[in-house]
């Protein structure tokens, strides 16, 4: 199984890979949403070959496009429609921020950073997963 992850921290996302290494999976990590943004052209103009993700980790606030912005496509694309996707962010929302973006991207969570703890984290992700495949997100 692989996960897809986009964060520009270097320290998170090495950390996110590692983690999901020892949970068993496969990593597809970009350090932006613009490399992100180039991938998602390759799955939707039919020339990414490899394993597509089943879960996306996606930080907001990075350069070029947001990992929302990169969500709203991914929900756009059908060969990714379908897979779960959390955002995660640093930076305090409002209600009404929380609320459009999660509406405006379709992603199925939302987290803060600092992250949870290895297990937690771990937990939360892989439940989240399992909700989405059995179509409840």
């Amino acid at each position: 199984m692989t996960w897809l992850i986009v964060e520009d921290e270097a320290d998170i996302r090495i950390i996110v890979q590692t983690l999901c290494g020892v949970w068993g999976h496969n990593t597809l990590a970009f350090p932006d949403g613009e490399k992100a943004w180039r991938w998602l052209d390759d799955v939707e103009g039919g020339s990414f070959r490899g394993e597509l993700p089943e879960l996306a980790l996606l930080d907001i606030r990075m350069p070029g496009h947001t990992g929302d912005a990169v969500a709203g496509r991914m929900r756009q694309i059908e060969a990714l429609r379908h897979i779960a996707i959390v955002l995660m962010t640093a930076y305090a929302l409002s209600d009404g921020d929380r609320e459009r973006i999660m509406s405006t991207s379709g992603a199925d969570h939302l987290i803060f950073k600092p992250l949870p703890d290895m297990e937690e984290l771990k937990i939360l992700l892989h439940d989240i997963l399992e909700r989405k495949k059995a179509g409840c997100s």
